[in-house]
């Protein structure tokens, strides 16, 4: 049990450096590879249903390592004729899928998303994590097989229920910076920043310093003060909608692996409620905005 915190932090402070910095992105994909024993793990966002379904933007990496070619196979060719599509759009927020679960048993044999894209792809064992809906946005996480076993373990399951809400953050931080412009710009830029209201805080939740547009709201109080060097909400309503805010988004202040679970893949369902930002326009690459 030690083993899988120590991974859980290790994940979760290299997704808080992914978030303000998109060269990290790379990296952290590759631990989380490492540490939940797969070869490769899928972001994609989109939204819509149906024929107004878009997807914004998708990256295949595979310890690290970017694998366009296979993107570019899959949504070129298999995407519009997956049998599987449609129960992923409705699989409720935090929800971890067996893919194999996501066909019918005939479609397992008839199905050339399966048969051949995911053939390739490595992912015919894989697991399909309905991320979470913020701002109308979908977010899917995926993974490839295990590789050191034909099946899933109860271990490796549980690091990635436990880490499906500090993804979906690291997803809406990304959208807040290219809202605010601020794409890239690091700690010390996201303080010299004007668009957007920045508090750093240490791991224990602590204020270590915060920006113009946020010190305005901290002066106030009517929202939001720090008192005594940390956060607190005004509204007693608020309270504990921040106290789970900062035990989600801090590895110092009680997140942590669930306890071991009796259950088969799928597991239950995570519902995760975290401060959602709305995105703006923004250029192809890279994970916040809006993508074409």
């Amino acid at each position: 049990m030690a083993g899988l915190h120590k991974d859980f932090d290790r994940v979760v402070a290299a997704l808080h450096g992914a978030a303000l910095d998109d060269a990290r992105w790379p990296a952290a994909a590759a631990l989380i590879d490492e540490v939940c024993g797969t070869a490769g793990n899928v972001l994609v966002i989109g939204e819509g249903t149906g024929a107004e379904a878009r997807v914004h933007f998708h990256q295949y990496l595979y310890r690290g390592e970017p694998r366009p070619e296979l993107a570019s196979e899959y949504f070129d060719v298999y995407y519009p004729h997956d049998e599987a599509i449609p129960r992923v759009r409705k699989l409720p927020p935090g929800t971890v899928a067996h893919t194999p679960a996501l066909y019918t048993d005939r479609e397992l044999k008839t199905s050339m998303a399966y048969n051949e894209a995911w053939n390739r792809c490595l992912c015919q064992n894989g697991l399909c994590i309905a991320v979470g809906e913020p701002d109308g946005k979908r977010i899917v996480w995926g993974f490839t097989d295990p590789v050191a076993a034909d099946d899933w373990q109860s271990a490796p399951l549980r690091l990635i229920e436990s880490l499906v809400p500090h993804v979906r953050q690291f997803v809406l931080v990304r959208q807040a910076l290219a809202g605010a412009e601020a794409m890239g710009a690091g700690v010390a830029g996201l303080l010299d920043n004007g668009g957007i209201g920045v508090v750093h805080l240490d791991g224990a939740g602590g204020v270590l310093a915060a920006n113009g547009p946020a010190l305005d709201i901290l002066r106030r109080g009517d929202g939001l003060s720090d008192r005594d060097g940390a956060l607190h909400a005004a509204l007693p309503a608020d309270r504990g909608r921040l106290q789970r805010l900062l035990k989600r988004a801090l590895p110092g202040a009680g997140s942590a692996p669930p306890p071991r679970r009796r259950h088969a893949v799928p597991p239950p369902r995570l519902r995760a409620r975290l401060k959602q930002h709305d995105p703006s326009g923004g250029a192809r690459a890279g994970l916040g905005g809006r993508r074409a």
